[in-house]
């Protein structure tokens, strides 16, 4: 019986160690309309060693963000994936949005996006798949925030475009 017990126990113990190791991969953006300026802006929040992975296996060059040795051109190619794996469309329209910049904070990497355009809209599309080609599990979560209420949608794999409707 007691040998039985601890075949068991170290059954568990590999059961959640095996969860504890396992990465969650999702990333964050808000999309909030400031109607003071009439300002969309956009914040995309990332774990910075995926977005790193990713950029690197890309571009096969190192990036190292937020750090000392962060390569002088990391700002121009982070701002160029946004632009190819995160797109809007208002009324089946595509909107250009300016980037603004980057921060790195521990682990996070903070992407600033912005676009003018009133409120009287019906649809704004996303297309979201930042990350995706190298994480499967990866889900983009995206928030609409304006005029007091807020939507959410999940990007996922094979659902990579979505709409929020008004």
């Amino acid at each position: 019986m007691s040998a039985l017990r601890l075949f068991g126990l170290i059954a568990c113990s590999f059961l959640l160690v095996g969860f504890v190791m396992h990465k969650f991969y999702v990333s964050k953006t808000i999309i909030e309309y400031n109607s003071g300026t009439q300002i969309f802006e956009i914040t995309t929040k990332l774990f910075t060693d995926d977005l790193d992975l990713t950029l690197s296996s890309l571009t096969g060059k190192q990036l190292h963000l937020g750090t000392q040795q962060e390569h002088p051109e990391a700002n121009a190619i982070l701002e160029e994936y946004m632009r190819r794996h995160f797109g809007l469309a208002i009324n089946d329209a595509t909107v250009e949005w300016r980037w603004v910049g980057k921060e790195v904070e521990n682990d996070l990497t903070y992407c600033y996006m912005e676009f003018y355009r009133t409120p009287d809209f019906t649809s704004l599309t996303v297309t979201n798949d930042v990350l995706m080609s190298n994480f499967e599990g990866q889900q983009n979560i995206v928030d609409l925030s304006m005029m007091g209420s807020t939507q959410t949608l999940v990007f996922l794999k094979d659902r990579i475009q979505q709409t929020f409707k008004r």
